[in-house]
C-alpha cells in the first residue's frame, strides 16, 4: 500500500463505470465482503474487501497492533470478463474551514498538509522519520488533474521518491488515486478471490 507512513494500496470513474452492474440484474460473483486468508501476509495488518454491485467498495485495513488505528479506504472496481476484475484505490481530501490545511479521509493517520489554494504543493505538517532519517512529505496538484506525491529529505530538500497521481473534484469534494496501484483479481473454481498488486500475491474467501 502506498500509504503516508510508509514508503511506497488503494476515481477512475470514466474508465470504471462499465463495471456497474445493470439494476433488476443478478450481483456480479464478486460482490460482497472477502476477507484475508493470511494476514500476516500485510506486515501484521489484517485487509477485509467489500465490493458493491455499483461498481464502488471500501477495504478495511486492521492492525495487529491495537494501538495503530484501522484505516477505510474507498474503492471503484469492474468486470474485465471471466472471473477477472480491476480496482483502485481512492482518497478523499478533507479541508479546514480556511482551506488552508488537509487531512485524508479514512488513512487513519491524522497527517495535516499545509497549503494555499489546492493547485500548487502541499507539505505535511511535522517531518517523518525512516531508520533515523527525517524527511518531509510532499502532495503536488497541478491545473491538469495531475499530481504527485513525493518524500524529500529534510537537511537538503533532495527528493528521495516520487509517485504519479491523479485527482478529481465533484461537488466540492476533492479526491486523488495512483495509477500504478491497480489491483487485478481473479476469482477461482474453488471460490478463492486473487488479488495481484505489484509484486504480490494475496488470496481472500468470502464472508
Amino acid at each position: 500500500m502506498k500509504k503516508i507512513a510508509v514508503f511506497g494500496m488503494i476515481l477512475l470513474a470514466c474508465v470504471f463505470a462499465a463495471g456497474c452492474a445493470v439494476p433488476g440484474t443478478t450481483p456480479d460473483p464478486i460482490v460482497g465482503i472477502w476477507s484475508a486468508d493470511d494476514p500476516m501476509q500485510f506486515n501484521d495488518s489484517s485487509f477485509t474487501y467489500v465490493f458493491h454491485a455499483d461498481g464502488t467498495g471500501n477495504a478495511l485495513e486492521t492492525s495487529a497492533d491495537p494501538g495503530e488505528s484501522s484505516g477505510m479506504y474507498n474503492i471503484t472496481w469492474r468486470s474485465t470478463g471471466e472471473g477477472t476484475y480491476e480496482a483502485i484505490s481512492l482518497y478523499e481530501l478533507v479541508f479546514s474551514e480556511d482551506k488552508k490545511v488537509f487531512t485524508i479521509l479514512g488513512d487513519g493517520s491524522g497527517d495535516r498538509f499545509i497549503g494555499d489554494g489546492f493547485v500548487g504543493v502541499w507539505m505535511k505538517e511535522t517531518p517523518e522519520e525512516f531508520d533515523g532519517v527525517l524527511y518531509e512529505a510532499r502532495f503536488a496538484f497541478y491545473e491538469d488533474t495531475t499530481g504527485s506525491f513525493s518524500w524529500h529529505y529534510l537537511n537538503n530538500g533532495t527528493q528521495e521518491s516520487s509517485y504519479p497521481l491523479v485527482w478529481s473534484a465533484e461537488d466540492g469534494v476533492y479526491r486523488y488515486w495512483y495509477p500504478d496501484d491497480l489491483s487485478t483479481f481473479t476469482i477461482g473454481a474453488d471460490g478463492v478471490l486473487t488479488e495481484r498488486w505489484g509484486d504480490g500475491v494475496y488470496t481472500y474467501t468470502r464472508v
